[in-house]
């Protein structure tokens, strides 16, 4: 195997599973887990931010770093664009989530949130998280599309 077609490999496995992971978050965990009250709604909303932190950023990173490299080993100027393209549209997921969701999500793990914010401002805060990561969602099965489609055009 050569490195640009491990490149390809990597890059469109790790964004299938970043995408395949948002869309089942946006679309089933989150709605299942509004049907708590509003104390178990944060507690388990909490777990998964720590389980997922741990592995998301590493995703989008090594997807789209890959997706980079084959866009710089392809020598087809319109499979390079779509590499790039994809690439540089997945990377902002990351400063994404640090610009625009971090501060609210910080400030809902606080364990004093209820007392300092209020259980609405928790619960309101929870639903608007998972608007913004509908940005995240869609953006990863669009790059995640490109990849594929960069992998079959000749």
């Amino acid at each position: 195997m050569e490195l640009k077609d491990a490149l390809q490999i990597t890059a469109a496995g790790f964004a299938g599973l970043f995408a395949g992971n948002a869309m089942y978050i946006h679309a089933a965990d989150h709605p299942a887990r509004m049907q708590l009250d509003t104390k178990n709604l944060r507690m388990v909303w909490a777990e998964g931010f720590h389980r997922a932190k741990k592995f998301q950023g590493a995703m989008v990173l090594i997807s789209a770093g890959s997706a980079a490299g084959v866009g710089y080993l392809e020598a087809n100027a319109d499979k390079r664009c779509l590499w790039f393209l994809g690439a540089g549209l997945f990377f902002t997921v990351w400063p994404y989530t640090v610009a625009v969701m971090f501060r609210d999500i910080y400030k809902n793990l606080d364990p004093d949130v209820f007392k300092k914010e209020g259980e609405e401002w928790s619960r309101n805060h929870i639903i608007r998280w998972n608007k913004q990561h509908g940005y995240r969602t869609a953006v990863s099965m669009i790059a995640f599309g490109i990849f594929l489609y960069g992998m079959v055009k000749k």
